[in-house]
Order: C-alpha cells, then sequence, then structure tokens
C-alpha cells in the first residue's frame, strides 16, 4: 500500500493557498509488525509538519510587518539575517530580514527587525 499525506495551508477565508506533499510512504500489510508508523517514520512526519507550519507562520507574520504601520509604504530590506527556533522536533533556521523604517513624524531612518525577541 502506498500512503501520500498532503499539508494543505488554507488562508483566513478557507480558500487553499498551497499544497505540499510531506510524506510518502509504501506500507507492507503481511505482517503485525508492518501496521502504523514506525517511530522513524512519525518523527520525520512531525519534524516535516513542523517545518512548513513555521515557515508559514514567519511569512505571514513578516508579511504584516514589511509596511510601514504609519503611511503604509514597504519598507526597505536593510539586511537578512539567519534565526533559529527551537522546537521538540528540532531546531528549525530562517532568513529575517532587517527593515529600514521611516516614521511619519521623524525623516531619520530607524532600523527594525521583527523577529528580535524581548
Amino acid at each position: 500500500m502506498r500512503v501520500k499525506l498532503q499539508l494543505v495551508m488554507c488562508n483566513d477565508q478557507g480558500d487553499e493557498e498551497t499544497v505540499t506533499d510531506v510524506i510518502i510512504l509504501n506500507k507492507n500489510n503481511q505482517r503485525i509488525e508492518h501496521l502504523g508508523l514506525t517511530l522513524a517514520e512519525s518523527k520525520h512526519l512531525l519534524s516535516t509538519l513542523q517545518r512548513h507550519l513555521l515557515q508559514q507562520q514567519v511569512d505571514t507574520f513578516l508579511d504584516t510587518c514589511s509596511d510601514c504601520p504609519d503611511c503604509g509604504t514597504p519598507l526597505h530590506l536593510k539586511a537578512r539575517s539567519r534565526r533559529s527556533f527551537r522546537t521538540v522536533f528540532g531546531t528549525f533556521q530562517f532568513y529575517s530580514p532587517r527593515l529600514e523604517h521611516l516614521t511619519a513624524h521623524d525623516a531619520r531612518p530607524h532600523h527594525f527587525d521583527p523577529c528580535r525577541l524581548c
């Protein structure tokens, strides 16, 4: 038996945005030991799901921070840095932009890193 698991990401309105093949398993049903997922298969499945979910959440968050909150104009990219996020399924890395921000009250550029945690 061949099992193909897909991850479907939907927007807030319920429309499908992305469909990603997560894992394809070839399962043997001839012995009782072959039933279900092995520990290695389940770890790989959960790690892959976590990576895709984390990347989608980071991308969605960064989309909300990429425009000036005062005037709505896109912020200029100053630099990119690599960030690490630790989970029980491993450490995942993603890129975080460092954006140059101009406020409506002040013409001096301010640096804004949306992924900097306090």
